[in-house]
Order: structure tokens, then sequence, then C-alpha cells
């Protein structure tokens, strides 16, 4: 599935051309929200980090929201939505949020839970008697076969929320990869008509990396999870998703099948051209997936697309401990289980948490954001973190794959800590 499709030619000087463009003639933001709190200065240092980034070719274009106290003080637009067309980049463009995904995934895991449908100490076989007697890998042979040995354990929806089940992707592991390859599992991003059920089997087919809780492995565990909230609610993951996290947080614009009248809306994705600055179209196959029609698998740890504006709504529903204007999203007690440490092992600056990252004591010593601060990213470049301790909300949104090689995410970070208490 990580492969390539095709390759771009010229896209690399036409990118550079109408970056320049855009440098000489205009700033291109779109309309933005800014409270009158924040003074120019401060303003001055986003708009000049963002503006270098597009006109150097290190971005095409990004969306920027920060929120106080759950208030928008800064939201703009830089750059191009679509370099080859010249459409710019608006405060509405749609994203592909890929892993950030996983969060909603895990908090409509938690809903059931509340709900007393299932236990996260159940092993996940009780539900999809395909994950009953599996193996943990041990070589790859020459005929694309495997040797394997039996687990010891069985998985449970715990280990799954924390990827610490054995199951991995294709991209942790080069005999794994392989393996995915051989099986046509898809990681998310399908573009074909399988169902979650077809690929679920596929999975459970495969030999795990890991004994189950004993190692970390970022993978599908969570096309596994919505695979169960299919299973339990008797809807189809996206609908699940859309009846009781999306609409109830006002996620208007959030779909995982873009609606034709907002297909214009979604941003290219692209990766570093041939030349220092340069850019060009992704040549990574799946990236049509928001736009085909008829597909039945969503992933579960991937195929959200999303605003800055829609994923904002939902990071303050849990800064606001599972709340959003008066509805009550998820239980306080949920929230501080999904942002607590879930996992024995040292997991350095931060903890892993359900499908969060949170900042531990180690890491508010070492870097710029606070304990307890929680945040997810994406695939494509998508990023957004919640520092509870200064009540303030970031959220930056790119759309490129390889990610951005210059560092744009920890230079806003280090800028939004330098403006914040200003804004």
């Amino acid at each position: 599935m990580r492969g390539q499709l095709f390759s771009r030619i010229l896209q690399g000087l036409v990118g550079f051309l109408l970056l320049l463009a855009c440098t000489l003639n205009c700033q291109h933001h779109s309309a933005q929200a800014t409270t009158t709190k924040a003074s120019s200065r401060e303003v001055a240092r986003i708009d000049s980090l963002f503006n270098a980034a597009v006109a150097g070719a290190e971005i095409p274009g990004a969306v920027v929201l920060i929120s106080k106290h759950q208030k928008t003080v800064y939201h703009k637009a830089y750059g191009y939505q679509n370099i080859e067309q010249g459409i710019q980049m608006q405060t509405r463009s749609i994203f592909r949020m890929a892993s950030m995904t996983k969060a909603l995934t895990a908090v409509a895991i938690l809903q059931l839970k509340e709900g007393g449908y299932l236990d996260l100490n159940d092993p996940i076989h009780r539900y999809l008697p395909e994950f009953k007697n599996l193996s943990v890998l041990s070589a790859i042979l020459a005929d694309s076969n495997f040797t394997a040995v039996p687990t010891k354990k069985e998985i449970t929806i715990h280990q799954l929320l924390t990827h610490t089940s054995g199951i991995g992707y294709g991209d942790q592991d080069e005999r794994y990869n392989a393996l995915v390859i051989k099986n046509k599992v898809s990681e998310g991003f399908c573009e074909d008509e399988r169902t979650s059920e077809m690929n679920i089997r596929k999975i459970a087919n495969l030999p795990l990396l890991a004994e189950p809780g004993e190692q970390y492995n970022y993978g599908m565990g969570y096309d596994v999870l919505g695979r169960l909230i299919e299973l339990i609610s008797g809807l189809r993951y996206d609908v699940y998703i859309k009846n009781h996290i999306l609409d109830p947080l006002e996620m208007n614009d959030s779909h995982f099948i873009i609606p034709e009248s907002k297909r214009e809306w979604l941003a290219e994705v692209y990766q570093p051209g041939p030349n220092k600055n340069s850019l060009e179209q992704t040549t990574y196959a799946y990236v049509n997936y928001p736009l085909i029609e008829n597909r039945q698998f969503f992933s579960g740890g991937a195929d959200l697309c999303s605003t800055a504006s829609d994923y904002t709504k939902f990071m303050h529903m849990i800064l606001q401990k599972g709340q959003y204007k008066n509805r009550i999203i998820l239980r306080e007690e949920s929230v501080r289980e999904m942002l607590s440490k879930q996992t024995p092992f040292d997991d350095g600056n931060s903890d892993q948490g359900f499908a969060a990252w949170v900042t531990n004591e180690k890491g508010a010593n070492e870097g710029l954001t606070s304990v307890g601060t929680y945040g997810f990213g994406g695939f494509f470049d998508t990023y957004s973190w919640t520092d509870p301790a200064k009540n303030f909300t970031a959220t930056l949104l790119l759309q490129m794959y390889p990610a951005n090689a210059h560092h744009i995410h920890e230079r806003f970070e280090q800028v939004v800590y330098d403006v914040i208490d200003e804004l």
C-alpha cells in the first residue's frame, strides 16, 4: 500500500513560479478571526513564519487556528490549496486528517464502554472470533510465507487502544510489510469496494509483531476497533461517528466521503520537489479516497477529513471534560482515562493515553508544553494540541507526504508559546 502511482514532471517549476507570484503580489490570507486583544506584533510573528514558508516552497499552504478559553483568537489560511490551478488555501479548506481519526475512534469506544456494551479488558475475540488463536511472527520465508509461534495471551480492547496488541503497520517492519502487501490488507485510505469485515479478516490472518501487551507497535488496531464499533452499534463506522460525535459537536464540514458540494475545498497533497525551492504533487498513491462514493470500508485509524475549525471543536470537547454546549459527549471520568498513562513502558517526554500523546513531567521540564498537554497528529502533516494549563488549543493543518522537512510544526509551536499570552 505504501507504493507510488505516478511521477509529476515540471510541477516543481510551476509550483515555484506560483509561489513566487504569491509572495510578490499578496499574502493570500483568507478571512480571519482575531480578537482585538491580539496586537499586530504577535500576528506578524505568525504571519512571517508561514509567509516565508510558502514563499520558500517549504510548504504549499496551511491553515492555522489558535483558540484561548475556547474562543478563536487567530485563524488564517496561507498559500495554496492547489498550486497548479492557483487555488488559494481557505480557512474552510478540508484536509485528510489520517491518524487524527484515531482520537474519535477512542471516544466512540469509551462511549460504548459507558453504555455497558463492552469492557476494555475484554478479549477482542469475544466480538471478533477471527482474532482467537493468533501467532507472533518469527521469520519471512523466501516464498513470502512465514513462520510464527502461538501467542501466550489474547488481544484485549485496551491493547488495541494503546497500540500494544502486536498489530502493526507495514512501514513499521519490512517483514510485516511484505505480508501486508501479499495479503492485500488496507491500512486505511482504501479505494476499492471491500467492507470492514473483509479487511479485518485479512488483518486477523497476519501474524503479530509481538506478544500482546509486551511491546508498543503503532498500527492497525484502530481499524479493528472501528469494526468493533460496527458490530456493537449496528451502524457502519462512519455513520456511528457522524451520529454520535460529528453531529453533536457541530463538525459540519467533517466527512469520510466529501459531498460533491464541498469537493473543491479538499486540499491537494504535495511533496518536496527535485529542486531545493520546489514542490510537486505527491507520488503517494492513496489520496483520492475522500472522493470515492462507493467505498464501504472506513478506517477507524485513518479516514476522516476535516477542517481546522471542526477539529478544534473536538479538542475543546476534551478540554471541557467531555462536554460541548451543555451536551455530554463523554463522561469526565472517561476523558480522564483517555488522557492518562495507559502503558507500563517508558514513553519518553510524553505518555501514551488512548490515541493521544500527553506531556509528562519530563516533557514539561525539557520542552514548551505543560504537564497534561495532549495532542494528535496525522500522516499527511496535520497536528493539533491543547495545553490545559494555559487554556489554549493550536491547530496546524498541511497536506504533505512525505512530510515537510523544515520543522514547521516545531517552529510554529515555539512561536505560539512566545505570543500566546498576548493573543
